[in-house]
């Protein structure tokens, strides 16, 4: 099993959260966690030296937040498409410093966005390696390091109960 400590892992999505979009990150008590019927996932799989997935849970209302100050546009404004988008890079951006801290060489796929209720995903093989949770604007972020051979084949398999699916 490969180690990654939380603390590693907090301090990518921290510097993510506050260097790119400027938002302040707290420790999660007191924060709200995505609503059932509202949560975004995005997901990227790390495949090489460690294979796995890195993914990011939010409340839609959080993720609306992230792309207007990404795009410079009112959050009402903006469609799924940039919500995707939005959340896609974030994603990117924070399993590509994560994929540095693990075993390589390694490489990057395309994120994947799921957004819907009762998502649910679940691979033979795959363990949590590391997960923290925080808040930004009084919403919940949950960052998750899911290690195993199930976890690496993530686009393909995931199907949520409801909501929607896209992998760009």
């Amino acid at each position: 099993m490969t180690r990654l400590i939380a603390r590693d892992l907090r301090e990518v999505v921290e510097v993510v959260w506050t260097v790119t979009l400027g938002f302040e990150v707290l420790d999660a008590v007191g924060s709200l966690p995505p609503p059932a019927a509202s949560t975004w996932c995005g997901c990227v799989r790390v495949v090489g030296g460690w294979s796995g997935l890195v993914k990011l849970s939010m409340a839609e209302v959080l993720a609306r937040q992230a792309a207007a100050v990404m795009f410079g546009a009112p959050p009402e404004s903006l469609s799924n498409d940039d919500l995707i988008d939005a959340l896609g890079e974030l994603t990117n951006v924070t399993g590509g410093n994560v994929k540095a801290l693990l075993p390589g060489p390694s490489q990057l796929s395309l994120p994947s966005v799921v957004a819907g209720a009762d998502l649910a995903h679940v691979a033979p093989g795959e363990s949590v390696l590391c997960e923290v949770a925080f808040q930004t604007g009084g919403s919940q972020i949950r960052a998750q390091v899911v290690e195993g051979p199930g976890a690496a084949n993530w686009s393909d398999a995931s199907s949520p109960r409801t909501g929607l699916y896209v992998q760009r």
